[in-house]
């Protein structure tokens, strides 16, 4: 959660890997819900046969001899739910021509780059969100995410030996914050939870070995979204990120990070 809201600058390309490029991935899971009011009278409009629901309905009673002696207004809602999630994010995504004709294989996983430095807040760092398939170039998902308030518990530890000249840094954290989330027609706050922690290793073998420093998130989660859909209805929702893990990014499909 270090740097949630700063965009990925990795470019992507066809999945052939030739090197190695450090990163971290978490599985996604997104669920919102939308309560949309609508009519609650059904209608068959008689000449296109095409059926409508109307909140208003309006009948009339006559006498026997045509004159009306009654007329009653009538108004009826229903709420209809509307959600949205995983599946039709990627179901969007194959009907713009995005995916590979269907959405069968494809997930959404959040991805960052891994840092290069003590900081942890390399500028090329993620996270974004991108719909991922063995053999396939990721896919960017458009997602607007923005830190309304953010407050964190850390630690961290930093030694130089000057005998071994062995330089050491070690931290550790829990957050939580408020994010806004725009997706689709969703505008939704909640309030983000989740640790972190420093850690460092390589990945890959001998000399192609490419050494990484970064900050991992443990599993983060919006445990209760609000907002509103299409600016006047009722949102609500959820979002569940598991724990990151060190990948190569290239494998993945994305271009080099240098």
């Amino acid at each position: 959660m270090k740097s949630l809201v700063v965009s990925l600058l990795a470019l992507m390309v066809p999945a052939a890997t030739f090197a190695i490029t450090p990163g971290t991935s978490a599985s996604v899971t997104l669920a919102l819900t939308a309560s949309i009011q609508s009519g609650g009278f059904k209608v068959t409009d008689p000449n296109t046969n095409e059926v409508i629901y109307e909140e208003v309905k309006y009948t009339s009673k006559e006498s026997a001899n045509g004159d009306v002696v009654s007329e009653t207004t009538e108004r009826k809602s229903v709420i209809t739910a509307v959600r949205y999630g995983n599946a039709q994010i990627l179901s969007d995504l194959n009907e713009q021509g995005l995916l590979d004709g269907t959405i069968t294989g494809w997930s959404i996983v959040n991805i960052a780059i891994a840092s290069d430095d003590e900081s942890g807040d390399d500028s090329a760092t993620g996270p974004a969100l991108y719909a991922v398939k063995k053999s396939q170039v990721p896919v960017a998902i458009e997602i607007s995410l923005g830190e309304v308030a953010w407050a964190e518990a850390s630690t961290s530890k930093y030694t130089i030996d000057y005998v071994t000249d062995k330089e050491t840094f070690i931290a550790s954290g829990s957050d939580k914050g408020v994010v806004s989330l725009g997706l689709a027609d969703f505008f939704v706050q909640g309030v983000v939870t989740g640790t972190s922690k420093y850690v460092s290793g390589s990945l890959g073998k001998g000399q192609d070995a490419v050494s990484y420093e970064t900050y991992l998130d443990g599993a983060l989660k919006v445990a209760a979204f609000s907002g509103t859909y299409s600016l006047i209805y009722v949102a609500e929702g959820s979002l569940s990120l598991s724990p990151a893990k060190v990948v190569d990014l290239e494998a993945l499909g994305f271009a080099p990070a240098y």
